[in-house]
């Protein structure tokens, strides 16, 4: 391959020429269409996630859409035995999914994956029929364990796609698809259940989604700059400069167990995670329940508020992702600040409007504006400790997400069954006030953690040849604390 002038002056840089003080610069890119590609992806894959809990209110009362479709007499235990058999699936799937991306094509298990999934959504109405609640579960369970290939692959393709002085962006802007998926699928799922095609028609057109993305995928998409046949050379050279990809690949990777395990740093950020998955899902699940039975709210203004929050995060997360790579890029503040900064200002600043709502009784005006700016608040985590495993670990940084993803989808499911033990009486503004302080308490003490003992400083453990062949009683430190 022939090399421009300009390339090969890039080739003939040193490392130290790229910190950020006097980072190299390349316009738009293939990397962009790389994380174009995964925004789409989450937008496909949030779809599919969410469609059977939009699905089965119709699916057990035809009143709610088209009454010339079959209703389902499955009981309030049953409908929540369906909708929670996709999360199990997509725990178990977290750690090893993190693993696999260590050893295989990134891209060709997303592909498979979600061709899968895609194509357990289309049987989803047949298996109502033909199984009923047994194998709507089972196809459930099947889907999480595709879709939790998802968030741990990213990071493989994140880790080889951005340059650090485009990692909040590419990590915040392409994570972003899942939230504009709530926002397009929520209401556009309704209004196909009482259009002619009835709540099937849901999962036909989230399926249909998910294999036309799987198309364009499979022909835009590539694991590495050095596998795209589209990237021109100089892009390639830019990117693989800047992310001091000179040297040869390894051929097969011998995971550090060990010392990741005994990282101080992956620690704290794996506790500030799961501390995150507490108050994310208290708000994403339990925003309807509150709008219904303290507000007041009937079903249709419900879903239409309950997805405003989310769009307002969807467009802060724009202007909060090119802020950190702004201060990254002219060197105004070190990584270590920006990441801990961004984590306090997601995960307490966006606790604090939550109490808040405990207080204005039921002001629907106020409950709508606390709750938008908690959630926008959100959008802060991108760029903070969701990009702290690319800061640790580059090479591992799929493994690290698996793990902490995975541990952080425990305190999804747990957090939800504290409102059933707590929140009693559904319309008692006291008991959610509980409930609230409980999340907040959850939220900050893991935030302060990760800020005394997190670091983004690259572990020993990321280069092979740092790590000590054989065991002694002195094992080399890591850097920062």
């Amino acid at each position: 391959m022939e090399l421009t002038k300009s390339t090969v002056q890039l080739h003939e840089k040193s490392t130290t020429d790229l910190s950020p003080a006097n980072p190299p610069t390349y316009g738009l890119g293939w990397r962009h269409v790389q994380a174009l590609l995964i925004f789409t992806g989450f937008l496909s894959l949030f779809c599919l996630r969410i469609n059977m809990s939009v699905a089965i209110v119709p699916m057990t009362d035809r009143n709610n859409s088209n009454p010339d479709f079959h209703e389902f007499d499955w009981s309030t235990k049953e409908r929540g035995a369906i909708l929670s058999s996709f999360f199990w699936g997509y725990l178990i799937m977290q750690f090893p999914a993190g693993l696999l991306g260590l050893h295989f094509s990134p891209k060709n298990l997303l592909l498979g994956s979600t061709i899968t999934s895609g194509l357990l959504t289309l049987a989803t109405p047949s298996a109502a029929f033909i199984g009923g609640v047994p194998l709507v579960c089972a196809i459930r369970v099947v889907m999480g364990i595709c879709q939790g290939f998802m968030v741990p692959l990213t990071y493989a393709l994140i880790s080889k796609w951005a340059p650090p002085t485009e990692r909040n962006r590419f990590i915040g802007y392409s994570l972003n698809g899942a939230v504009l998926g709530l926002v397009f699928g929520l209401p556009t799922f309704g209004l196909l259940a009482k259009g002619s095609g009835g709540w099937p028609s849901i999962f036909y057109f989230s399926s249909v989604l998910a294999f036309i993305w799987s198309l364009v995928f499979w022909y835009f998409g590539a694991d590495s700059p050095a596998e795209s046949k589209s990237i021109t050379a100089e892009e390639r050279a830019y990117i693989e400069k800047s992310l001091s990809q000179n040297e040869p690949q390894q051929q097969k990777l011998s995971v550090p167990w060990k010392h990741i395990f005994k990282s101080v740093p992956f620690c704290a950020l794996v506790i500030a995670q799961v501390g995150y998955g507490w108050g994310y899902a208290i708000v994403l699940t339990q925003t309807p329940s509150y709008f219904n039975n303290v507000l007041g709210l009937d079903i249709r203004t419900n879903g239409f508020l309950s997805a405003v929050p989310y769009l307002s995060m969807w467009l802060f997360t724009f202007p909060v992702c090119y802020l950190a790579d702004y201060i990254k890029k002219n060197n105004l503040l070190s990584d270590n600040v920006v990441r801990k900064t961004w984590t306090i200002v997601s995960m307490i600043g966006s606790s604090v409007p939550l109490i808040l709502i405990g207080f204005v009784d039921r002001n629907v005006t106020a409950v709508i504006i606390l709750l938008t700016i908690g959630v926008s608040l959100h959008s802060f985590l991108f760029s903070g400790l969701l990009s702290n495993h690319l800061d640790l670990s580059p090479k591992y940084a799929s493994l690290l997400m698996g793990i902490g993803n995975g541990l952080e989808n425990i305190t999804t499911i747990l957090a939800p069954l504290t409102v059933g033990w707590i929140v009693t009486d559904q319309s008692s503004i006291d008991q959610w006030r509980i409930e609230f302080y409980i999340t907040f308490f959850v939220s900050v003490i893991p935030a302060l953690v990760f800020v005394m003992f997190g670091s983004t400083d690259e572990q020993y453990w990321n280069r092979p040849e740092n790590i000590p062949q054989e065991k002694s009683e002195s094992e080399p430190r890591e850097e920062g604390s």
